[in-house]
């Protein structure tokens, strides 16, 4: 059995939570870092933007916006738990299809969900009617999760040359407002969370008892066992230049740009 880093970190700034991620990449890809499971959550409402997004549409809101070093499209993130996996060539995980990996990662979220006693099963693709086309929540991906044919988790995964990283949100809670402002009524419809789901149930989900069966099914799913850990003195220092450099600037967050190729070649 591989043994992992988890790491579980207070929320975060949208800058902080996408250097830290894309740190972990970097690092690993030079191979001065261990796979990772690492779970986060956001300090305040922010909206993350896929690696060739237009940022445009989003720019007449009150809310910070973040580029992602992956695909996909808009999330608004808040009340969620957030993970993160990144791993290497050395893994089995790295040796599994882009949609294997989305699968099998999914596989081990949704049995967390069924541990909670959440109904909870993956979908079989993108669906033709899909509302908003700037939202990552319109519409499941193939092997997304859903509960009740609405969308409860989006993920965004990227295959860089010595590692990848799949990161995805589980949501909580919707901030129905702020939803409706940016991406319209029709988002409310296909998405839901674990807030909704709980009132429907009449008795709520414990996020923290959820943490324990998510790193549990991950561990048995992926056959890996988990030691926490924290950063690197080496990722620390990735993670400042990208703050610094990267995440913090909007020539990156709105114009996907940076002024130093060297730290982002991939």
């Amino acid at each position: 059995m591989d043994c992992w880093r988890l790491m579980i970190n207070p929320p975060g700034d949208g800058a902080e939570n996408m250097a830290i991620d894309e740190a972990m990449v970097r690092a690993c890809e030079s191979g001065g870092a261990p796979p990772t499971l690492r779970l986060y959550e956001w300090k305040v409402p922010t909206l993350s933007i896929g690696y060739m997004q237009d940022a445009t549409p989003f720019l007449g809101y009150p809310i910070p916006v973040v580029r992602r070093i992956t695909g996909g499209r808009a999330v608004l993130h808040h009340a969620e738990i957030t993970y993160s996996i990144v791993c290497g060539t050395g893994t089995r995980l790295f040796s599994y299809t882009i949609s294997g990996v989305y699968r099998a990662v999914s596989a081990c979220i949704v049995k967390a969900l069924q541990d909670m006693g959440i109904r909870a099963g993956l979908s079989r693709g993108r669906s033709a009617d899909s509302g908003s086309r700037e939202a990552c929540f319109d519409a499941p991906s193939r092997y997304e999760i859903t509960v009740g044919g609405k969308k409860l988790v989006g993920s965004a995964q990227r295959r860089f040359r010595g590692a990848l990283l799949q990161h995805g949100s589980i949501l909580l809670d919707i901030d129905r407002d702020v939803v409706r402002d940016i991406f319209g009524d029709g988002l409310l419809k296909r998405m839901t969370s674990l807030s909704d789901i709980s009132i429907h149930r009449h008795w709520a989900v414990d996020k923290e008892a959820f943490k324990e069966a998510l790193i549990q099914r991950i561990s048995e799913g992926l056959g890996v066992s988990f030691v926490k850990a924290g950063l690197s003195e080496a990722e620390m220092y990735i993670r400042g230049r990208l703050l610094e450099e990267k995440y913090s600037k909007q020539e990156w967050n709105i114009l996907r740009s940076t002024g130093s190729k060297e730290l982002w070649m991939v």
